[in-house]
This record gives structure tokens, sequence and C-alpha cells, in this order.
């Protein structure tokens, strides 16, 4: 019975790792923008910005990008948008709530739109109107 148990117990711990962390060639930020703990894969917050740092005006724009960059910073983890289950968003300014929410919809299958939370900034980097964190679990793989 002991002998089980501890198959059992060691059986767990299959595929149990120490957090990897993941950065994009060349960056030189201070932060991962992508951190894989066990089954869970925490993203950092994303600004929609253009690849010269530049922050177009329009919030369609701006969300756009913002996902285009949650979507690649999950990729680098192994992650897809369908493994994403928890945002954040931070909005710099609250009216700009529903224009956000057009564009982020279209990134997420129906019926699989994560749980959200929204809140209003007094200022974000670079002078973004939105930026957006998430939590994606992608079980990793356990052997038998």
């Amino acid at each position: 019975m002991a002998l089980l148990l501890t198959g059992a117990i060691i059986s767990t711990d299959v595929g149990a790792q120490d957090p990897r962390f993941f950065t994009r060639p060349g960056s030189t930020v201070p932060f991962s923008p992508a951190v894989r703990a066990g089954d869970y894969i925490f993203l950092a917050g994303q600004i929609g910005v253009e690849d010269d740092g530049k922050v177009p005006p329009a919030m369609a724009d701006q969300a756009r990008l913002a996902m285009e960059h949650v979507r690649d910073a999950l990729a680098l983890a192994g992650g897809t948008m369908d493994d994403i289950v928890k945002c954040t968003v931070m909005l710099d300014d609250m009216s700009r709530w529903g224009e956000f929410n057009k564009t982020y919809a279209t990134f997420f299958k129906p019926g699989r739109m994560p749980a959200r939370s929204a809140f209003g900034t007094r200022g974000l980097a670079f002078g973004a109107g939105v930026e957006v964190e998430c939590l994606a679990y992608k079980p990793l793989k356990r052997g038998r």
C-alpha cells in the first residue's frame, strides 16, 4: 500500500517545472511579456503601440494592436487566444469602453469569452488609451 501511494504521489508531479520567463528577441524592457508557471501563463500588460513606438489616436487601432500584442506574447509561451481565461483592461477614459469592446470581442470565439475586469486610470505608458493584461490556462503535457 505504501509503495502504491508513493507511486501516486510521484506521478502527480510529472511535468512540474520551475517558472519559465519568455522574452522577445532584442527587447530591452525590464519585464517578461509572458511567464509560464505550471499550467498557467501570465501575460504582462500590453498597450496598443505601433512597432515605431507611436500610439495611434483611434481606440479601434489601439485595441487591435493591444490584442495582437497579447496574442504574440502568449505565443512566446506556446499559448493561443483560446487558452485565455481572464483579462484585465485599463482605459484612460472609461467613456471609450464600448469602443474598445467592439474590437476586443473579435479576438475570441463565441462562447469562449474570458472573465474580465475593466477600470479607468489616470494614465498609461506612452500615453496609450488602453492596456490589456491576461492570464491563460494551458495544462502541461503529463506523462502516464
